[in-house]
């Protein structure tokens, strides 16, 4: 029981595994685009049954558990290190993009924000795998599907996180 009850900030910290690994594969190149995706989803899979599992086990919050979002942000970062090492995305946009972003977060504090500019840096491998590598890219579209029928109040709940903290914002 209490390896059970482990399990969440295991799959948690593997995200910062998965991501390290996923942007040194950068180093391959455009190549290692298929197993990048599927590490990409493997990932974001152990996003969705760390709260699961922590829920089902009641359990109470850890330091890994409180820095969560966290270990988000650093698969989506080594997603992007991958695609810049690979040659997919220049450095200098991708410099830029990343400058502007930081810059938001800092000055707004903001969940919100944060997602914002994460989320078409979490969806660019898919767009990229599927000129690139369409087996990989229908492996992503499989997976996003199922996880919404496997998750899907965990989803709605994030869209209206995600639009309370707007309007949240919008008031300041």
């Amino acid at each position: 029981m209490k390896k059970a009850a482990e399990l969440p900030d295991i799959l948690t910290a593997s995200r910062g595994i998965i991501a390290v690994i996923v942007a040194v594969l950068g180093l391959v190149g455009p190549r290692a685009l298929e197993a990048v995706v599927v590490l990409i989803v493997t990932g974001w899979t152990t996003d969705i049954l760390d709260g699961r599992i922590a829920r089902h086990y009641h359990k109470p919050e850890t330091w890994i558990g409180e820095r969560e979002f966290a270990f988000d942000m650093i698969m989506v970062l080594g997603s992007l290190c991958y695609l810049v090492l690979a040659g997919f995305v220049p450095i200098p946009p991708a410099a830029a993009y990343v400058g502007v972003a930081t810059l938001f977060v800092i000055y707004f504090r903001s969940k919100m924000v944060t997602m914002s500019f994460a989320f078409p840096i979490v969806v660019l491998p898919l767009v990229i795998s599927y000129f690139y590598a369409p087996r990989a890219a229908w492996i992503f579209i499989g997976w996003v599907i199922a996880a919404l029928l496997f998750d899907w109040r965990r989803f709605k709940g994030v869209v209206l996180e995600f639009i309370a903290n707007a309007k949240a914002l919008a008031h300041r």
